[in-house]
């Protein structure tokens, strides 16, 4: 018996030793793992660092205002934006009717659900922007300035990153409308920005005239279509049709360095979208889940000259968008980011960077030089940072 207590006082006095050494951290604590994004990027070799200039000798005298040196200077260049504005600085591309550069450029909500497919009008975009909505569902966000482009959809409602792309994009938007807690969003993010506006409308049917009508072939709510023309009329109404500030991107016939690759695949999870490189037209082409995506106005494939893919992150919100319960998803497009641009065969990779500033979005390599993308249109495939939508290239 004595043993026994000997034995279990001798545990006791272990047990009670190993609590005061944790109590007292003499354990060291395990460094916190840094957050890295799941991306890997190809990108250009940084340049080599400038061999620094000789020292000079320093004058005695106290500078005067006129000599004191200036402030730090930025390491990225001023966006060089056309002067004469004969240039769509969306597409890098002369505009051919000068009447196009006074007008403002409109970014509609178009549906992506087998019920709405093939769409009408995404191939004569400018810029088309994909992203997740709930349900691991895509919907478009489409730019329309260049071509005047009178049925396009269907058009659906648009979703937080709306009040973001207006405001990079410095366009006008339309769509049918928001849900509850996006609206007030919206406005609480618009307040101080007159030149935003949007076009919300459940539209008439077979409507001439209307930015938005509906259509007697297809059942709603997927029977909504815009009409770019009678949408600038709209903006005239209102004294909002005034071209955009936007001159983020720059844009160069010649391809840059990058790696080669041929088929870019974003595994969205309601099915993957492929985009393959056709060197003979020097575009590349859409399909969904290894089909073919046609504009529905021609039966003519989706092609883009440029494909980016735009990593940003995601996060659920409280906000319902609909009678299913399903919650909104914030994008948070602001800031900076990853960025993966494919032109001409190739990848090229950096980071995205929006400023404060309207109209302020640009592609930065690792030398912080614009990436020039192809002239032509663009399609910019919007993923979370930590990898739930897998990008593949081959």
């Amino acid at each position: 018996m004595k043993l026994l207590l000997q034995f279990c006082s001798r545990v006791a006095m272990l047990l009670a030793s190993a609590a005061v050494s944790a109590a007292c951290g003499s354990e060291p604590t395990p460094e916190p793992t840094p957050f890295r994004p799941a991306v890997t990027l190809f990108a250009p070799t940084p340049a080599p660092t400038r061999t620094p200039d000789a020292p000079r000798v320093q004058p005695t005298s106290t500078p005067t205002p006129e000599t004191k040196a200036a402030g730090p200077v930025s390491d990225v260049a001023p966006v060089a934006a056309p002067s004469d504005g004969s240039v769509n600085p969306f597409t890098g591309l002369p505009y051919a009717d000068p009447a196009v550069a006074a007008r403002r450029p409109l970014l509609i909500k178009v549906a992506n659900t087998a019920e709405v497919r093939p769409q009408s009008g995404l191939g004569e975009a400018d810029v088309v922007v994909e992203h997740l909505s709930e349900g691991g569902i895509t919907r478009f966000t489409a730019l329309y300035l260049t071509n005047a482009t009178r049925r396009i959809g269907s058009v659906r409602s648009c979703r937080l990153i709306d009040i973001e792309l207006p405001k990079m994009f410095d366009a006008a938007l339309v769509c049918s409308g928001t849900s509850p807690g996006v609206k007030p969003l919206m406005r609480n993010s618009w307040a101080h920005q007159n030149n935003l506006t949007m076009i919300s409308d459940f539209g008439p049917y077979e409507c001439a005239t209307c930015p938005m009508f509906r259509v007697s072939d297809r059942v709603p709510p997927h029977n909504l279509f815009a009409n770019t023309v009678n949408a600038w009329k709209e903006l005239d109404r209102r004294n909002k049709n005034a071209p955009s500030t936007f001159r983020g991107w720059s844009f160069q016939a010649q391809p840059p360095e990058g790696k080669p690759t041929q088929v870019v695949e974003v595994a969205y999870s309601s099915g993957t979208v492929s985009w393959s490189y056709d060197a003979a037209t020097g575009r590349w082409q859409r399909a969904l889940r290894g089909q073919v995506q046609v504009d529905a106005l021609n039966n003519q494939p989706l092609t883009t000259a440029n494909v980016v893919v735009l990593y940003a992150h995601h996060q659920t919100t409280l906000i319902q968008e609909d009678v299913t319960g399903a919650r909104s998803i914030e994008i948070q497009v602001w800031g900076e980011g990853p960025v993966r641009v494919f032109r001409d065969g190739r990848e090229i990779g950096g980071r995205w960077v929006r400023g404060a500033d309207v109209g302020s979005f640009e592609f930065l390599d690792v030398n912080n030089t614009r990436i020039p993308l192809k002239p032509g249109n663009t399609w910019i495939e919007v993923v979370p940072l930590l990898g739930e939508v897998p990008v593949n290239t081959r």
